[in-house]
């Protein structure tokens, strides 16, 4: 049986749009999994239990300024790609497939020069340091979303985000509750969106809206103790392994723009509200969310420009506009590629 190895780490964003290709093909080849140490992504990666072997190295980012950190930084990338030789020696691995991080670059360097097949998948619209330091050499760049600046190269190929797969096919038996409105600042919540929300919730409420608000886990406190909890129309909770549910059920999705959300956007055929977070590498998440509004498929507020009354004025605008929404839905019919995750995989089996 062939040899596997995936790689990713940092934050969830690298393993969501990894885990439909695993489920895929689990029988059909033995799959090791690469993740860092102090990432998010060991507690996922163990409890879905689809890896035969799993590794965790020490691994952390670089800072992008002069920094005393990227020196053990420096220190931690060249003792991971030592271990990381010695794994891939010991497993003899058919492919390396890395989704992101700097896990992932380090371990995709130590690949590629034992000559082993590598892939990468790039879900943001903008080229991550780790992959960018190491497309050239890989067999295969597989992109998520057009990069904002594209690329030369016969290794790249634009076939979409694994995850939309997924969401898509699962997609089923459920209700649309109307009015009801998602607000969630990504995996860790957002002081900025928080707070605009409870500032328009009163005037959202007595319109006849329901609010589900997911404040993140670090937000939850001074949030909880200045309203309840949960009333008949306002709820706030700081984090949810079932948001996708929540998703389902809303009919307008306010949002941070992460590749791995967009992608459950777009798979669900949401009607949402974007506002990229502006503290991230390369203003990706605005490069992402440019991808659905330049196509008629969401709506962006800029984090500088927010406010209640922009909030609630496109909220209400949304929620009428029925002739909008359709054309909404119908667009992200359109950049939506639901074969995402068959694409991937016969591109890997062609690399094998």
């Amino acid at each position: 049986m062939k040899k596997i190895v995936f790689v990713g780490g940092g934050t969830l964003g690298h393993i969501f749009p990894m885990l439909p290709i695993v489920r895929k093909i689990k029988p059909d080849y033995e799959l090791i999994f690469i993740g860092t140490t102090s990432g998010l992504e060991k507690a996922l990666i163990q409890d879905n239990g689809l890896f035969d072997t799993e590794y965790y190295l020490d691994m952390q980012g670089f800072v992008r300024k002069l920094s005393l950190k990227n020196f053990t930084t420096l220190k931690k990338f060249l003792k991971c790609k030592k271990q990381a030789k010695k794994i891939l020696k010991e497993l003899k691995p058919s492919l390396v497939i890395g989704f992101g991080g700097y896990i992932s670059g380090v371990v995709l360097i130590a690949a590629t020069s034992l000559k082993i097949k590598t892939i990468i998948h790039e879900q943001n619209a903008v080229l991550g340091l780790a992959n960018f330091l190491v497309y050239k050499k890989v067999d295969r760049l597989l992109l998520g979303f057009p990069l904002a600046k594209p690329l030369k190269g016969d290794n790249i190929k634009l076939l979409g985000n694994p995850r939309i797969t997924e969401i898509y096919e699962n997609n089923k038996n459920w209700t649309e509750n109307e009015k009801l409105i998602l607000v969630v600042g990504g995996s860790r919540g957002s002081q900025v969106i928080n707070d605009c929300t409870i500032k328009a919730k009163d005037e959202l409420v007595n319109k006849g809206y329901r609010i589900i608000l997911v404040t993140g886990k670090k937000y939850f406190e001074e949030n909880k103790n200045t309203i309840p909890a949960s009333t008949d129309n306002f709820t706030i909770i700081p984090f949810t392994n079932h948001l996708i549910e929540f998703m389902r059920k809303a009919s307008i999705i306010v949002s941070r723009s992460g590749a791995t959300t967009l992608s459950e956007i777009l798979g669900l055929r949401k009607i949402s509200i974007l506002i990229p977070s502006p503290n991230v590498t390369k203003n990706h998440q605005e490069k992402n969310a440019d991808v659905l509004v330049n196509s008629g498929a969401a709506i962006k507020i800029l984090e500088r420009d927010l406010n209640p009354r922009k909030l609630i004025d496109n909220i209400e605008e949304l929620t009428v506009n029925r002739l909008k929404r359709i054309k909404m839905i119908e667009n992200m019919i359109k950049i939506a590629e639901i074969s995402a995750r068959d694409k991937f995989i016969k591109e890997m089996e062609m690399i094998i």
